[in-house]
């Protein structure tokens, strides 16, 4: 009788639960999108309140038609560029520093030959879509969460690491959908396959070192291994493509970063780097608190890797290692913690997690809302972003022992 009595409570429990999630995420879900259809629902490029649609797609729409109409000499000249944005969507002042990779400029070529609006369209849509099948693929990598198809639905639909990439039309999908396919090989052991599909990450090579760093530090050398393959097979049909001089110049961009880094991210991204930026007021001893945070967060992810724990503790101490060392990332970075919370929910929904406890889902829910809080200032924005992310990972490392 009183089993009976616990089992009755423990579900009822775990109903309002999971009715409660159903009903935020509906709300936050209908509140963004509502808001960003209003915004770009006026004929022409600019939105309501003048802004670019899109905003970064400019940049990538200029590359990509330089890219295609063969001027590839273009593709590192900010006043050429500058010049182009504005013909291009005529009262755009916005200023892009060329810095993009020459794969971002082949894979928008395409789209180039439609008008500004039809091409973003297009890329927005493309966004949706891979986004959507990277959750589907997870999701049916997930026996525990198959009964809760709507609850999973509207999570994903309201998580704003989606509406910061559709709002900024970035790459960043692209990032997830690597991320996601790593996954998938090494759950079924595949180490090769999934340093291959890391490669992909050398579009945005800090996004690329940081993977491998942590990789290397877990000692999975085929993963790091298929990576650097990857990546070598990437940039040598890149550069067949625009020519040795244009990848001499991306690479001389790649070096000045170091001191251009204040002019890319204006305002502080969401990593360690970050982090003690912020909260150091001296520019090498917040970089030596940078490096040390980062090698402890590698120890510690590389030790729960290479654990007894479950594939998606594991895992999940992965991509959080990912996001924390890297040194650049910003709001719409933030889509590649898609993975975690379809992992740990799946802890959740077989019991391997105790939902009652709320430090978990607490961290879980401020890292969920992250990519919204790009606006406040960087001190209380990285206290949901970066803290949460290492309080989680501490966390999981006390389910690894």
């Amino acid at each position: 009788m009183h089993a009976g009595w616990y089992v009755r409570c423990g579900l009822r429990t775990k109903l309002i639960g999971l009715k409660r999630v159903q009903r935020y995420a509906t709300v936050i879900a209908g509140c963004l999108w509502t808001i960003w259809l209003v915004d770009v629902c006026v004929p022409g490029p600019l939105d309501r309140l003048g802004k670019v649609k899109g905003t970064d797609f400019l940049h990538f729409y200029v590359i990509g038609a330089m890219a295609r109409e063969g001027r590839n000499d273009l593709l590192y000249d900010a006043r050429a560029q500058y010049d182009r944005s504005r013909a291009v969507v005529p009262g755009s002042d916005d200023f892009y520093l060329p810095v993009e990779s020459p794969q971002t400029a082949l894979v928008v070529a395409p789209l180039t030959r439609y008008p500004y609006t039809i091409a973003l369209a297009l890329w927005l849509f493309a966004i949706v879509v891979f986004y959507a099948c990277c959750c589907w693929a997870m999701w049916r990598q997930s026996p525990g969460l198959r009964q809760y198809r709507y609850a999973v639905a509207a999570c994903c639909i309201a998580f704003p690491g989606l509406y910061s990439v559709v709002l900024h039309g970035q790459t960043s999908f692209l990032g997830l959908a690597a991320l996601t396919a790593a996954l998938l090989a090494l759950r079924r052991g595949w180490m090769l396959t999934a340093g291959l599909a890391l490669g992909v990450l050398v579009f945005k090579p800090h996004w690329l070192l940081a993977a491998c760093a942590v990789f290397l530090a877990a000692r999975e050398w085929r993963v790091v291994a298929g990576a650097i393959t990857s990546a070598i097979a990437q940039v040598g049909i890149t550069a067949l493509a625009v020519g040795t001089s244009t990848m001499s110049a991306y690479v001389g961009v790649l070096r000045s970063l170091p001191r251009i880094a204040p002019l890319l991210e204006p305002r502080s991204g969401d990593s360690l780097k970050s982090f003690f930026a912020v909260f150091v007021p001296f520019e090498w001893p917040a970089l030596g608190l940078y490096v040390a945070a980062a090698g402890a967060t590698l120890v510690i992810a590389a030790r729960i890797w290479r654990s007894e724990a479950r594939f998606e503790i594991r895992f999940a101490a992965v991509i959080l290692a990912l996001i924390l060392i890297c040194p650049h990332v910003n709001a719409y970075d933030l889509i590649v913690l898609c993975p975690l919370y379809f992992l740990l929910a799946e802890c959740f929904a077989d019991g391997t997690f105790e939902s009652r406890r709320l430090a978990l889902p607490l961290l879980l829910f401020a890292s969920f809302l992250s990519p919204l809080l790009a606006a406040l200032p960087s001190a209380i924005r990285l206290q949901f972003s970066v803290t949460a992310m290492a309080a989680t990972l501490m966390v999981l490392r006390s389910k690894a022992v």
